[in-house]
């Protein structure tokens, strides 16, 4: 049974917190042949972290002219169709995808994705670790730069391939045993996570869909607290805390704001 599978891999501008996309790259295979590719660098709306910047070697002058996430975004949802994914760490580039739909109003498709980290530790036991890289070097892999998206989602679809030849499965066989093994993740369940808002913080829920602007008075109980001009984009949890993400009007930056520091909400 012949069955495209997409290999994609993202990169991000920022370790912490949610994440924002910097670059996506995939490519279509059918057959064991690569047949398609897609691939974009993205402007993200917050600054590229140095740390990052030392990963992948993209900095702010590199993405300046490029299209915003939402525009990669839609693209990417068309030329997807209805195809299966892969990602390695499948998880991580589900989740790094979901909350850039969720900011921009795009949606995605809800394919199976299937983890080739997770499909390695099963059918390459005998690598090292199973990290990407690890994996290109244990089987001789031809990609090019590593931490780059387009030869890590090749990477990714030839770690796919290894494991299927090695399964010893047919093709229909296979197909199944990769999806129970391996295909947990999805864009469904990697978007962000809503916290349950307190009644004085229900304005925000109205304002993130609307993009209609609040003021929050902000601060912690202890101390005089800031009147502060915002318009509000998404809502969503980390660990036990709540976080609004929010454009500042005064400085038109992209902020985090604790839940928790939210003593007041006005309108208008």
């Amino acid at each position: 049974m012949s069955r495209a599978i997409v290999a994609f891999d993202t990169e991000t501008a920022t370790a912490r917190g949610a994440p924002h996309l910097v670059e996506l790259a995939a490519v279509r295979a059918v057959d064991g042949e690569v047949v398609d590719r897609f691939e974009s660098l993205v402007r993200p709306e917050v600054p590229i972290d140095a740390g990052v910047t030392e990963v992948h070697g993209l900095v702010d002058d590199d993405v300046r002219d490029a299209p915003v996430a939402g525009a990669v975004l839609a693209r990417f949802a068309a030329w997807i169709g209805d195809d299966w994914l892969a990602a390695h760490n499948a998880g991580f580039d589900a989740h790094v995808l979901a909350f850039e739909a969720s900011r921009h109003g795009v949606q995605l498709p809800d394919p199976p994705i299937l983890d080739t980290l997770k499909l390695a530790r099963r059918y390459v036991a005998d690598a090292p670790d199973h990290k990407l890289g690890t994996l290109v070097a244990h089987l001789d892999l031809d990609v090019g730069r590593s931490h780059r998206a387009l030869p890590d989602a090749v990477a990714c679809w030839l770690v796919l391939e290894e494991c299927r030849v090695r399964s010893g499965l047919d093709a229909a066989r296979w197909w199944s045993a990769a999806l129970a093994r391996g295909g947990s993740a999805s864009f469904r369940s990697a978007g962000p996570r809503p916290p349950r808002l307190a009644r004085r913080l229900r304005p925000i829920d109205a304002a993130c869909r609307d993009r209609s602007p609040l003021v929050l008075v902000y601060g912690e109980p202890d101390s005089a607290p800031a009147r502060l001009a915002i318009v509000p984009r998404l809502v969503f949890t980390s660990g036990e805390r709540g976080y609004l993400e929010a454009e500042c009007v005064r400085s038109g930056l992209l902020k985090t704001y604790r839940l928790d520091r939210i003593q007041r909400v006005e309108t208008g």
